[in-house]
């Protein structure tokens, strides 16, 4: 059976690779000609463990295209391009409504599932026959985004009617990924998806306010962690690390729509509010920092380790780093992330070709994105360098703190 993508962005290379590696041919079908020659040379085009080396693994069971005619042969079509959203995490759908009506134009008679971010109510309207829509909850994560794809803890399908039978074109093809597959009304199906992204941003906005409240008391965050990792009624696999806010775009997304569909229900949408203004305060941190204490010394060369908003992946949208690097006007900036070589250019910015580069030159180092590289940096080269202040967020040198401060290099971070 032949599976079609339409759409090739993060989200439909993914589970483009994983089907192809659950052994179904595929065609993946994007207008873009650039983004198809690319991958059809086996370019990695963007950060994300498993996926590049898998799609050429596989690259006997897909098909690279720019021509819409090859996705005929498919079975069954995903809608897979990532949703855009502006700086308020408001979505354009209007990319997606395109997709739509080109499908309908050219292609008939096929299952279409819609993977693609949108709202509760927006799978229901659209045109096609009911029995062959669904509306598929991705929850994939940057940097793990081709192992959950490949290996989901479930599948949530929203049906035009969740007590008959799914197709058998659909079912042996979900059947292949061997997990439970949990059907509902498009409606909830679509709703579920923001619901888990609203669960895990409660989940990070309150670890960011306890942790705020343990480092007042000179507490121990890693016993709180510790403790609370072990209470069956929250899990080992609960977002416990302190961070900056959320960023990426996908859970501001989210946060906007909901409370967008409370506000429009005449439901309180208060709570959304305060977490939103919440994360706004946690991803200013930094700069917050840097205005209240070093602002008026303009002769310190400022330091960035890490760029992307996270690691595992090169994307930088609503990234803290950048909002940090647009709120220095004067002092030099020297900043270096292993993925990200690229950003918009600023006067005052250098970007270095390594660590070392940031450590040598820096009087003043913040570490942005806790990627692994940054973790083994020696503590000795910072001790026999110029910095004389760390701002590290996510506690990398958390362990090396005393002996830091011995050597009069002041250390800041959230835990």
């Amino acid at each position: 059976m032949t599976i079609g993508f339409f759409g090739l962005s993060h989200l439909g290379l993914n589970y483009l690779a994983a089907s192809a590696a659950k052994g179904f041919r595929v065609v993946g079908y994007d207008e873009n000609k650039e983004l198809i020659e690319k991958l059809k040379s086996n370019k990695v085009i963007f950060k994300e463990p498993l996926l590049f080396e898998n799609l050429k693994r596989f690259n006997k069971n897909i098909i690279f295209s720019n021509k819409i005619s090859d996705l005929k042969k498919s079975k069954i079509i995903f809608i897979s391009l990532d949703v855009k959203t502006d700086k308020y995490g408001k979505s354009d759908l209007n990319g997606i409504k395109k997709i739509i009506k080109i499908i309908k134009l050219k292609i008939n008679k096929k299952n279409l599932i819609l993977m693609s971010q949108v709202k509760p109510g927006f799978t229901k309207k659209i045109s096609w026959d009911k029995s062959r829509l669904f509306y598929q909850v991705e929850t994939l994560v940057f940097g793990q985004a081709f192992q959950r794809a490949f290996n989901p803890e479930r599948i949530i399908l929203g049906v035009n009617n969740p007590q008959k039978n799914i197709n058998n074109e659909v079912k042996n093809f979900y059947n292949k990924f061997n997990c439970p597959i949990i059907k509902t009304d498009y409606n909830s199906a679509e709703l579920i998806k923001i619901s888990i992204n609203i669960y895990l941003i409660s989940s990070i906005t309150t670890t960011n306010l306890l942790a705020k409240i343990v480092k007042k008391l000179n507490g121990n965050w890693e016993d709180l962690e510790k403790a609370i990792r072990l209470d069956k009624r929250i899990g080992k696999f609960a977002y416990l690390n302190p961070g900056l806010g959320i960023s990426g775009g996908n859970l501001e997304r989210d946060l906007y729509n909901i409370s967008q569909i409370a506000k429009q229900n005449n439901i309180s949408h208060d709570l959304f509010k305060i977490w939103k203004k919440n994360s706004v305060i946690q991803k200013s941190w930094a700069s917050s920092f840097y205005n209240n204490e070093l602002k008026k010394n303009k002769k310190l060369r400022i330091g960035i380790l890490g760029l992307a908003y996270k690691i595992n992946t090169n994307s930088t949208k609503n990234s803290p780093s950048l909002d940090l690097i647009k709120n220095i006007k004067e002092n030099k900036i020297y900043a270096f992330d292993p993925v990200v070589k690229k950003i918009k250019k600023q006067k005052n910015l250098i970007l270095t070709q390594n660590t070392n580069d940031i450590i040598n030159i820096s009087d003043v180092l913040f570490v942005m994105t806790p990627w692994y590289e940054f973790k083994n940096i020696k503590t000795q080269s910072i001790i026999n360098s110029k910095i004389k202040k760390i701002i590290d967020p996510f506690g990398i040198f958390k362990n090396e703190k005393e002996l830091l401060k011995r050597k009069k290099i002041k250390y800041y971070s959230l835990i």
